[in-house]
């Protein structure tokens, strides 16, 4: 296991003081920035610094904690936050701990259960507790621990209450704007079980799923008397959840945590471990609250992969994604809704040991693509050995051809699935141009920060600057925001859009590219990357 731990090192103290007179004059555009000297570009230049220290943990760390990074856009909100806070809250909170099992529950406490604040007072029990919701010092097996993994969230779930909600999302914020990141996409079910419970008492178990069926459902469901209540109550919780963590965070004020230039919006997580009807529901639910609520863009899929319900709908649901997905986008009144899908997060280990199921190994990431539409990918760690079509060759081709991103998740794929260095499918991703960022997928439970896997992806997988610099561009690129790129052609990092051609990020814009900032909520935070990015590099070439 890859080192979980950061060295809190000072970037200053490792590539010295700062010179006089800091000039930063390297473009935006493409692998390499305008100006420089002798040592070529600015950005070749802050290649060759990266270069020296390639073989210094310590200096690599600092050197990519200081980088921008751009977004996370894997991520889930309840595996996202420490135990340690959980511990803090569930202590304030009032809820109680069972001492053989550690599930967390609200008080009072009843037989085997123990107040969560007696944690405070007693390290074996607080370690003990942080062990059982984490991956902290974890000894087992690979499917022990993927197991272990998995388990936890329903360990600490209950100290997860919605009046907690603020609380989550101010310290993912801090994490993120302490990494140099300006934009998180958070994973979360928001209530929508509740529809799931609808959708179970409409749609009967062997009912024949076609189109013409799941619209009829779906327009039963919307009828339903509870699926306004839960939508409201929905748009409550993240409007309380979002204005509450600037509160936390002292937005606005002299004393404003790095998290207040985080941005933040939501993608609702269907629970694929349920029937396939609950999580129809779900879907429905979830296109619905995004056309009210501004923050959520997009809908996914979660839970294991390899669990029986998930295996024996998955096909059904990729219809269902398909169904949904292109009656929202033929009505031009509604709303974009983007979908990321969860695929290929699979190994052989973790199926069952048949024929019937090591082919679950061949289709799911090209079925995510091709049926359900899927805009991204997360995790896509079994592509390699998928035989449905043309087999892998041609499923990352069509991927690179389609602009259909993958969330890396270094950290999670090797804890979880024993996949990491070569073994892992991220450079022949790159080697045929399908767009990849780095992902931090549920940092709490795995002790890690985005810094920890770019450190990972310079150390285990030989990535340079320029490599770095595009994976932090390429995340904000394929982030469901609302509004146009910054860029004049996707993916290509060469030029601005012609609005701001001869503007300069980090310094004040010009009339017209004002007015196309203005517009477009992705260009804005594309625009303050650029900038924090230039001053970053201006910063190391002047060291």
């Amino acid at each position: 296991m890859y080192s979980r731990h950061l060295v809190p090192l000072l970037f200053g103290l490792l590539l010295g003081a700062p010179a006089c007179g800091d000039d930063s004059d390297g473009g935006a555009g493409g692998t390499g920035g305008t100006g420089g000297g002798p040592g070529g570009t600015i950005e070749e230049q802050v290649a060759a610094k990266l270069e020296e220290i390639r073989g210094d943990h310590n200096a690599v760390q600092a050197f990519v904690l200081a980088m921008p990074k751009g977004g996370d856009l894997h991520s889930h909100t309840s595996g996202a936050v420490t135990p340690e806070s959980m511990i803090a809250w569930g202590a304030a909170d009032g809820a109680c701990i069972d001492t053989t099992t550690f599930v967390a529950s609200s008080g009072p406490c009843m037989d085997g259960g123990v107040p969560i604040a007696d944690a405070l007072d007693d390290q074996a029990l607080y370690d003990s507790i942080v062990q059982a919701w984490s991956m902290e010092d974890f000894m087992g097996t690979l499917l022990e621990g993927h197991q272990h993994f998995f388990d936890s969230f329903g360990k600490f779930g209950g100290v997860l209450i919605e009046t907690r909600g603020d609380d989550m999302v101010a310290q993912i914020r801090s994490t993120a704007g302490k990494n140099n990141q300006v934009y998180v996409e958070l994973m979360q079910g928001f209530g929508s079980g509740t529809v799931g419970g609808i959708a179970e008492a409409a749609m009967m178990p062997d009912d024949v799923w076609d189109e013409p069926y799941l619209l009829e459902k779906r327009a039963e469901i919307l009828e339903d008397p509870g699926f306004e209540t839960a939508i409201d109550a929905a748009k409550a919780s993240i409007e309380s959840a979002l204005s509450g963590s600037d509160t936390l965070l002292r937005c606005g004020t002299p004393a404003a945590d790095p998290g207040c230039n985080v941005d933040v919006r939501f993608l609702v997580a269907a629970n694929r471990t349920r029937p396939r009807a609950h999580v129809f529901g779900q879907w429905v639910f979830a296109f619905e609250l995004a056309q009210v609520v501004p923050e959520i863009v997009g809908v996914n899929l979660v839970s294991p992969e390899e669990n029986a319900n998930s295996l024996r709908y998955y096909n059904d649901e990729m219809m269902a994604l398909n169904v949904l997905d292109r009656f929202n986008e033929e009505d031009t009144t509604r709303k974009p809704v983007h979908v990321g899908l969860h695929a290929g997060e699979l190994i052989p280990e973790v199926l069952p040991m048949t024929p019937e199921g090591q082919m679950e190994l061949d289709y799911h990431i090209r079925s995510a693509v091709e049926i359900a539409r899927a805009e991204r990918i997360g995790h896509g760690v079994d592509a390699l050995g998928e035989m449905a079509g043309g087999g892998a060759d041609d499923l990352l081709s069509d991927m690179a051809r389609m602009g259909v991103m993958v969330e890396i998740c270094l950290t999670s794929n090797d804890a979880l699935l024993d996949v990491e260095g070569r073994e892992h499918p991220l450079k022949q991703y790159m080697a045929k141009g399908v767009p990849v960022a780095l992902s931090t997928d549920d940092q709490g439970i795995l002790r890690i920060d985005i810094t920890h896997e770019y450190a990972r992806a310079v150390e285990e997988h030989g990535l340079t600057y320029p490599e770095l610099k595009k994976l932090a561009r390429t995340s904000l690129e394929h982030a469901f925001l609302a509004g146009a790129s910054l860029w004049k052609t996707r993916d290509d990092f060469s030029a601005l859009v012609d609005a701001c051609a001869s503007d300069s990020p980090g310094a004040t814009p010009s009339a017209a590219c004002e007015a196309f900032l203005q517009a477009s909520d992705k260009a804005r935070i594309q625009w303050r990357h650029e900038g924090a990015t230039m001053a970053f590099e201006a910063s190391v070439v002047n060291r």
